[in-house]
C-alpha cells in the first residue's frame, strides 16, 4: 500500500511538472499582447519582425512581401484595401480569413499601423 501511494504521488508530481512545462513553452507567453503574437505567427515570416519585408519565409521562397515601413504603402492604400489584402490575400500573400475573423483582422491592421507606419 505504501508503494502504491508513492507511485501515485510521483505520477501526480510528474503530471504537474509536464503541465508547467507546457505553459512555459507556449509562444503566446513571449509577447505583450495577443495581436502582437498574431503578427508574429501570421505575418512576420514574410514581412519580418521589423516589418521591412525581410522575413525568413519571404527570403527563402524569393517572394517580395510589402515593406510595412514604407510611407508609399500607406499613402497608396487605405484601410479598406489593406483589410481586403489581409482577408483575401494578394499576389503571393495568402488569404487569412481562414485563420482570423474580421475583428482580429482589424486589430492586426491597427497593430501594423501603430507599429510600422512611418
Amino acid at each position: 500500500m505504501k508503494h502504491l501511494l508513492i507511485v501515485i504521488v510521483m505520477i501526480f508530481v510528474w503530471i504537474n511538472g509536464f503541465i508547467w512545462l507546457c505553459k512555459q513553452i507556449d509562444p503566446r507567453n513571449k509577447y505583450q499582447t495577443d495581436v502582437e503574437y498574431k503578427y508574429v505567427r501570421y505575418c512576420a515570416g514574410c514581412h519580418g519582425n521589423s516589418g521591412e519585408g525581410n522575413g525568413r519565409i519571404g527570403r527563402f521562397k524569393k517572394l517580395d512581401p510589402a515593406d510595412l515601413t514604407d510611407s508609399n504603402l500607406w499613402t497608396m492604400h487605405d484601410d479598406t484595401q489593406l483589410l481586403e489584402s489581409i482577408s483575401d490575400g494578394k499576389n503571393d500573400m495568402p488569404a487569412f480569413h481562414y485563420y482570423l475573423n474580421p475583428k482580429e483582422q482589424r486589430e492586426l491592421l491597427g497593430y501594423i499601423k501603430n507599429t510600422f507606419r512611418p
